[in-house]
């Protein structure tokens, strides 16, 4: 296994990790912090920051673990191909 195609994929993946970790505790700091001041805005008929609460912090969760998914497989797909450009396994028949 190359080391350099290993320690890319893991220092991406170390960095992805915690870009999402921030944005999800931004948010689970954030909709809290500022719901009374959110509430004077209102959102589909609710407070926003009834709203934000209830609804929009669920959704961006949800959108942290798709992006997550997503650049997990790019990534995934660019080690796979740098692990086999640098190891191709032989043939059958040279065996």
């Amino acid at each position: 296994m190359p080391d350099d195609a290993r320690h890319v994929f893991w220092s991406r993946t170390k960095r992805l990790t915690l870009w999402l970790l921030a944005a999800w505790l931004s948010v689970s700091l954030a909709v809290p912090w500022f719901a009374r001041e959110l509430d004077h805005v209102q959102v589909f008929g609710f407070p926003a920051g009834h709203w934000l609460a209830a609804q929009g912090a669920m959704l961006l969760f949800l959108a942290v673990i798709v992006v997550y998914v997503v650049v997990m497989e790019r990534l995934e797909a660019r080690y796979l191909e740098a692990v086999n450009a640098e190891d191709p396994k032989p043939d059958a028949e040279s065996a």
